[in-house]
C-alpha cells in the first residue's frame, strides 16, 4: 500500500478538512440562491448521455425543464461552504416536486440531521431542499456520506487534493 492508501488526509487547498467532532447536528447550512442555466442543463445532458426531448424542446409542464439531478450539486455546495469535507456520497434520496426549468431561481436551504460512526468510518447526514420564488419547494434531498473510506482510527496528516466543487455557479 501507498503512503496515500494509509492515510486520512489533514488538510487541501481550502484549508484543514473539517473532522467529525466539528460536524454539529442541527446545524443549519445556510441559503444560498441558484438560478437554473442553459448551459448546465447541456453539461448535464452530456454527463448522463440523456438526451430526452423535454430537456431541449417542449415538454408536458410547458416548456423546457432540466434533468431532476441538475439539483445534485448546490445542497453539496451548501455542505462544502459551511465544512471542508471530502469523501464518499453513501446514500442520497430525492424528491423532485416541481420540474426545473431553465432560468428559474431557487433559494436552497439545508441542515445537518445526524451523525455516526459505524465499523470504525465517520457518517454525516443532512438534508436541503430548493424553493423557487413564490415559496413553492422544488425539490427535496436527504443524503450521507462517509467522511473518509479509511477507519478513522488512521491519523489526519498531511495534503491531500481537494476533489471536490470549484466553484460555485449561484444567482
Amino acid at each position: 500500500m501507498s503512503d496515500q492508501e494509509t492515510r486520512r488526509v489533514a488538510r487541501d487547498e481550502h484549508g484543514p478538512r473539517a473532522t467529525f467532532e466539528e460536524i454539529e447536528i442541527g446545524k443549519d447550512l445556510g441559503a444560498l440562491e441558484w438560478t437554473v442555466q442553459l448551459d448546465e442543463i447541456a453539461t448535464q445532458i452530456a454527463l448522463d448521455d440523456d438526451p430526452h426531448p423535454w430537456f431541449t424542446g417542449d415538454s408536458p409542464f410547458g416548456g423546457t425543464i432540466a434533468p431532476p439531478q441538475l439539483a445534485y450539486r448546490p445542497p453539496r455546495w451548501l455542505l462544502s461552504r459551511n465544512y471542508n469535507v471530502r469523501g464518499l456520497l453513501y446514500k442520497w434520496e430525492f424528491e423532485n416536486l416541481l420540474p426545473l426549468r431553465p432560468g428559474m431561481r431557487l433559494t436552497v436551504k439545508g441542515r445537518i440531521t445526524d451523525k455516526w460512526i459505524k465499523a470504525e468510518r465517520e457518517f454525516v447526514a443532512y438534508e436541503a431542499w430548493g424553493e423557487n420564488e413564490a415559496g413553492e419547494r422544488v425539490f427535496h434531498t436527504r443524503r450521507v456520506q462517509i467522511l473518509d473510506v479509511i477507519k478513522r482510527t488512521v491519523p489526519r496528516e498531511g495534503a491531500g487534493v481537494d476533489s471536490g466543487v470549484k466553484k460555485e455557479r449561484i444567482a
